[in-house]
């Protein structure tokens, strides 16, 4: 009993996280729900609970409009093409590379984010495809497809409402493309099923409530709580080396 009002509390804290930055979900839940659970049946739960969340994300305000999900074609299509070819053609490449990528992308976006160097890429078709292809890459090879996404909002100084719209537009087709293939892989299991269930209604009762507090952050606000998830992304990241 006491394990499932625990596990309730992290999907609770998983929801807020995501609702208020839009990213981030997998930070609280992975170092912490694998004291619980098998990491495995973990990322099976993380992908498919995410959708859901990503799902309700877009649809956060009542502007939104397609508008938004046409700043992320370029970078959906060729992440959906280099999903494919990550997981075709780079299922040996070792995942502590891909960390490794993952991670200075993550730093140069908390140096960015901090003002210590002024880095600012264009909004360009050519960059969007660049960050699609490298997100896809590694969503391939170890469902690591979130830095490059983040790196180029930072870098383009993405405003709240796009930086947030963008992730969840992006994160909603990979889990998708994610799910089909745990689907294809017969990954679910009924246990797989009930717990994720049960996490996702807490995660989105989360999400409500830091969609909420979203809406009362400014600009400058929501800057230094992106670069405050950023760093702790990174410690956990680097998390093995560090101790």
């Amino acid at each position: 009993m006491i394990i499932f009002l625990v596990i309730a509390l992290i999907a609770l804290l998983a929801g807020v996280v995501k609702g208020v930055s839009g990213f981030g979900s997998s930070l609280v839940t992975i170092p912490l729900l694998v004291l619980f659970l098998p990491i495995k049946e973990i990322v099976v739960m993380m992908i498919t609970f995410n959708v859901v969340l990503n799902l309700l994300l877009l649809f956060e305000n009542k502007d939104f409009s397609l508008s938004f999900v046409k700043h992320v074609i370029p970078i959906i299509l060729s992440g959906t093409v280099f999903t494919f070819v990550g997981l075709t053609f780079l299922e040996e490449l070792n995942e502590e590379v891909v960390t490794l990528i993952a991670g200075g992308l993550i730093i140069a976006a908390v140096i960015i984010k901090s003002g210590i160097i002024k880095v600012q890429l264009k909004d360009t078709l050519f960059f969007q495809v660049i960050v699609g292809a490298l997100s896809g890459l590694g969503n391939g090879i170890a469902s690591v497809d979130g830095p490059p996404v983040v790196f180029y909002l930072t870098s383009i100084k993405a405003k709240k409402i796009r930086f947030k719209h963008t992730l969840a537009a992006h994160f909603l087709i990979m889990g998708l493309i994610a799910v089909i293939f745990l689907i294809i892989k017969q990954a679910y299991t009924l246990t797989i099923i009930k717990n994720t269930l049960f996490f996702s209604v807490f995660a989105v009762s989360g999400l409500v409530g830091g969609m909420m507090i979203s809406k009362r952050l400014n600009e400058e606000k929501f800057s230094k709580l992106v670069l405050f998830l950023l760093i702790g992304l990174v410690l956990f990241m680097f998390k093995d080396i560090l101790l």
